[in-house]
Parts: structure tokens; C-alpha cells; sequence
């Protein structure tokens, strides 16, 4: 019988690939000896590092407009965040299931409005044999180093391990699909070795130590989505568990009022209500004399009906800072029966920091000790690259560790190289296939770019505005959120696109965002005139 597009996990890898290698007419699967003889022939090779949602759409972009690829997959399985060793039992999507697509593959019907983890890891599976990415995927594969030619103008040179056995690749092209959420962080804490228990981050928490819960006690650090999922349901099975918190922070429910949640932010009129850097037409209404006393009593209206719904006050968790600082690089979700159990006193909070272990729990800065038989930190991830040697890295960030990324995309001083993934939005599947669709053009030389000093002034002046806005949650420089639209717009811009899709405006604005109407950019590239002062590809996009 015939294997559904959608029930690929039940086969193995490797039966999977054959069968599409079939399909393609290969006699084996791209491996490291077969790359090793890359030449700088047409068509021109791309390396990717990383096979989740970024390494995926980056593949099968970079294929449509005509080159080789090959991608590099540190892990046994695609997949990135989503993948079977890093997701905690019942994680769901954040995102509703028809915006957290690509613009040609939307997700099946039958999966629920707020997809679970496998099913993500299901769709990308199916996406994968569905543009034939899988037989140039090598699984199990780490980049050890990632090494310019001559500065990176005539490619790289990739030292990758595979099954023990170091190889060197040469590509054309890079593009780090590595992601955001690769390196969970950890804080290092005093007196760890003294604690007898647990020590856990959110991406180890497992349905074992769910089962053990039942018989433990357990305590979360941090405020995230993943605190309050783990948190929801251990105390299913155990007495109240703790949540260790540093601040209260806004979450949306995803049913509001009676509503889901993307009739009311996830289109162009929700995030026209927080103030970007540059107000024009309807947002220079929107946040001028006129509109803003509106504008500031429509969101101040709904903050008062969320902590309404989710009793804030009753529990303690209302947040000190006004409801438009949801708009803060992230906007979470509640997640099931947490706020409920919080006010009821289901769910222990205690606010504070942890000054260090003990034998039996931790010591908040406060003096209050926090007894526990598990701890589990939902205390996010760090951005790193480690493939890059410091003279790279030192090119790539700035002293504050910021990355400085042309539209979140492409370094200013390393040819050659693109960042796809490092623009997560409230649609990341979408912006990272406008991203990747952007690094074609630039490998292209069809990428109409600012001069050498507009370029740096522009990377300077959005992350002085990003500082303001969001100085403790810039991830690294690379924040989108809440401005999903707008980044989009300035990719689409810059490649000479339309930024609108539709003959219908108001519904272009008001309605939730459709994925779809993004479909067939790569013919749209195709019909537009040839860039008259296009980025080299081969030369820095800024002079030293």
C-alpha cells in the first residue's frame, strides 16, 4: 500500500531517500566524497548548515533558481526545533496552522488549528519529498569549520565530520540555516554539583520525566511559552509545581473574547498598532495627532479584557509594564489551564532570580528557599555559530554580540554568505522563504542593495531603534517581532517585487495573513529587468 505524503515518519530515512533518488535519476545520494570536487562550473553550488524550517525552504529556493545544493544536518533527522530529541511532550505551534506554512505547501486540513511538534516535523518531512530535498540532505554531518576562499570570494571550504571521519567540501556559496533557537541556554548557577536532584533545560524535558513528576516535585525557571506548557502539565499529575519567574509578562489567549487570536493580531491592522520605525500612510495616521489617542485606547482596551479573561489580578501575574509591551521581539501564547491554575493556586509562583543550590532545592536572591526534585529552565537559546573562526565571527557581530545582517540577511563584510532563519517572525516559514528567495538574488548578482555607507548607516540606525525598543529581548540584534509585515515588505522591496498581493487592500489589511499569496515569487524574479548596479556577490557588500 501506498505511503501517504503525511505518514512519512513511519518510514525509515534511508527508504525514503532511495525512493526519491529514483526520482531523480541519481545513482547514490549527494555524500562528502562526492562533493569534494566541486568546481566553480554551472550551475554554482549552495552549502546550507541545518535542516529545519530555514535549511528546508533555503534547499528547495536555491534549487529553483538554478543551483546545485547541498545541506549539512548535524542531527540523525530534519526538522530543527521541532525534531524528536529536542520537543517536549504535547508542544504545540504558537502559530495557527494555515500561517505557520510556506507560500505552496500549506498543511493538511485534518491537522488541528494549533499543530503538535510531530505534526510540524510530519509537515517539513512532507515538504522535503515533495521537492525532492531529502537525497541532498547529509544527516549525522556537523561543520566543524567553515573556511573563506581568498576572503570568500571564490567560495568556501567546509571541514565537516560524519560518522567519526573528517572531510573537506567546497561550495560556491553559504547560507547558515543553523537558526535562532539552536543553543539552549543555560545559566551556570553556583553550587550545582551541590543539588542532588535534576538539572534540565526545556528541550531535555521528556514524557519520562513527565511520568516521574508524578511522584517529584517540580520547579520551572522562566515565563516563556515552554514554562508555561511544562508547567500546565505536570500539574496534571503532580501538586503543585513551581514557577520561578523573573518578571510577569503579557500573553494573548489564543481564544479571546470568543475569537481566535489571528482575527486579531495575525494581519497588517493588528501590528499596525504598535509604532515602527518609520510611520507611513495608514500607520502615520495610526500613531499621529489624530489616530493615536484611538489607537492607545483600542490596545489599552485589550490588555484590561486579557487580564480580565485570564484573571491576572486574582493570581499576581499582571504585569507591571503597559499591554503594548507584548510587542517585545515575541508575542506568546497562553498555554492550557495555566493562568487558570495560577489564580487558583494550582500552580506555586514565585518571583525572583536564583542566587544558588542547595542540597535539596535552590536560594532565591530574595532569601526564600525553593524546594524541588527537578529543575527544568525554559530560559531560551543563545545565537551561536561556532563554525566560524573569530576573524569571521569578529566580522559578523558587533562588541555587544549583536549580529550585523543587512535585512537580517546578509553580512556586510563576508562575501558569499547569507543568514536565512535569523529574521523569525510571527510567520517564519515565510519570511525565511523571502529570505532565501533574497540570497538567491544576491548570489545572482540581481540584489539592488544601498551603497557600501548606506548599508552599514541603515544596520546602525534599526538597532539603535531595536535598543529602545526591546533592550532585554533583542535576540542578538536579529528581532522581527512584532513587525512581521514590515520586514517582509522591505525584502520584497528590495528584489523589486509588489508588496501588494491581492486587488483587495482591505482585506489585504484586515484579514489573517495568507502564506498563498506569496506563491511563485521565483517566476515573478524571473520576469523583472536586470539590476543596474547590482551586489557582487564575490566582494564584501561594504568596503573596508
Amino acid at each position: 500500500m501506498e505511503t501517504g505524503l503525511f505518514d512519512v515518519p513511519t518510514l525509515s530515512y534511508q527508504l525514503i531517500i532511495e525512493k526519491d533518488m529514483k526520482t531523480l535519476n541519481m545513482d547514490q545520494p549527494t555524500t562528502p566524497e562526492t562533493l569534494i570536487h566541486a568546481t566553480s562550473n554551472h550551475p554554482k553550488k549552495v552549502g546550507i548548515i541545518g535542516a529545519g524550517v530555514s535549511g528546508l525552504v533555503t534547499a528547495k529556493t536555491m534549487r529553483e533558481h538554478g543551483f546545485e545544493v547541498v545541506l549539512f544536518e548535524k542531527e540523525a533527522e530534519l526538522g530543527g526545533v521541532w525534531i524528536s530529541n529536542r520537543r517536549y511532550p504535547n508542544v504545540t505551534t504558537q502559530n495557527t496552522r494555515d500561517t505557520y506554512t510556506f507560500s505552496d505547501f500549506p498543511m493538511p486540513k485534518h491537522f488541528p488549528e494549533w499543530p503538535t511538534g510531530e505534526q510540524v516535523q510530519q509537515y517539513l518531512m512532507s515538504y522535503a519529498r515533495e521537492f525532492m530535498i531529502l537525497p541532498y540532505i547529509q544527516f549525522s554531518t556537523k561543520v566543524e569549520l567553515a573556511e573563506p576562499i581568498e576572503d570568500g570570494k571564490r567560495g568556501w571550504l567546509l571541514h565537516i565530520s560524519q560518522n567519526g571521519n573528517l572531510t573537506n567540501v567546497t561550495v560556491d556559496f553559504l547560507v547558515v540555516c543553523n537558526g535562532v533557537f539552536s543553543e539552549p541556554n543555560m545559566p551556570q548557577i553556583q553550587g550545582r554539583d551541590v543539588f542532588k536532584g535534576q538539572v534540565l533545560h526545556s528541550t531535555q524535558f521528556r514524557q519520562e520525566h513527565l511520568d516521574a513528576a508524578k511522584t517529584q516535585k517540580v520547579a520551572v525557571v522562566g515565563f516563556a511559552k515552554s514554562a508555561h506548557d511544562i508547567l500546565s502539565q505536570v500539574s496534571n499529575v503532580s501538586e503543585k509545581p513551581v514557577c520561578i519567574y523573573r518578571e510577569a509578562k503579557w500573553k494573548m489567549p489564543r481564544i479571546f473574547l470568543g475569537l481566535n487570536f489571528k482575527y486579531l493580531l495575525l494581519h497588517r491592522f493588528g501590528e499596525s498598532l504598535f509604532p515602527y520605525r518609520f510611520l507611513y500612510g495608514i500607520h502615520k495616521f495610526l500613531h499621529g495627532p489624530m489616530g493615536k489617542p484611538v489607537t492607545d485606547l483600542l490596545v489599552k482596551g485589550i490588555g484590561k479584557a486579557v487580564a480580565a479573561q485570564l484573571k491576572l489580578k486574582k493570581s499576581g501575574l499582571l504585569p507591571d509594564k503597559p499591554f503594548d509591551s507584548i510587542a517585545n521581539c515575541s508575542i506568546g501564547l497562553t498555554s492550557d489551564n495555566f493562568y487558570e491554575r495560577a489564580a487558583n493556586g494550582e500552580i506555586q509562583l514565585e518571583k525572583g532570580e536564583i542566587s544558588r543550590y542547595v542540597a535539596d532545592g535552590v536560594v532565591l536572591t530574595n532569601g526564600k528557599k525553593i524546594t524541588a526534585d527537578t529543575f527544568v529552565f525554559a530560559t531560551g537559546f543563545r545565537q551561536t555559530v561556532p563554525f566560524f573562526d573569530r576573524t569571521i565571527s569578529y566580522k559578523l557581530r558587533n562588541t555587544k554580540g549583536w549580529f550585523q545582517l543587512y535585512r537580517n540577511v546578509l553580512p556586510t563584510d563576508v562575501p558569499n554568505l547569507s543568514f536565512v532563519g535569523y529574521n523569525p517572525s510571527l510567520f517564519t516559514p515565510f519570511t525565511s522563504e523571502l529570505a532565501a528567495h533574497y540570497s538567491a538574488q544576491y548570489f545572482k548578482g540581481q540584489l539592488n542593495v544601498p551603497s557600501a555607507e548606506g548599508m552599514k548607516k541603515e544596520i546602525a540606525q534599526h538597532q539603535a531603534w531595536l535598543a529602545k525598543r526591546a533592550p532585554h529581548g533583542h535576540s542578538s540584534g536579529t528581532c522581527i517581532i512584532p513587525f512581521s509585515f514590515h520586514h517582509a515588505d522591505e525584502l520584497m522591496r528590495d528584489m523589486g517585487l509588489n508588496t501588494r498581493r491581492t486587488r483587495n487592500p482591505i482585506k489585504e489589511f484586515m484579514a489573517p495573513f495568507n502564506p498563498g499569496m506569496y506563491k511563485g515569487l521565483t517566476q515573478e524574479l524571473q520576469t523583472l529587468p536586470s539590476v543596474k548596479t547590482p551586489a557582487k556577490s564575490g566582494e564584501p557588500l561594504v568596503e573596508a
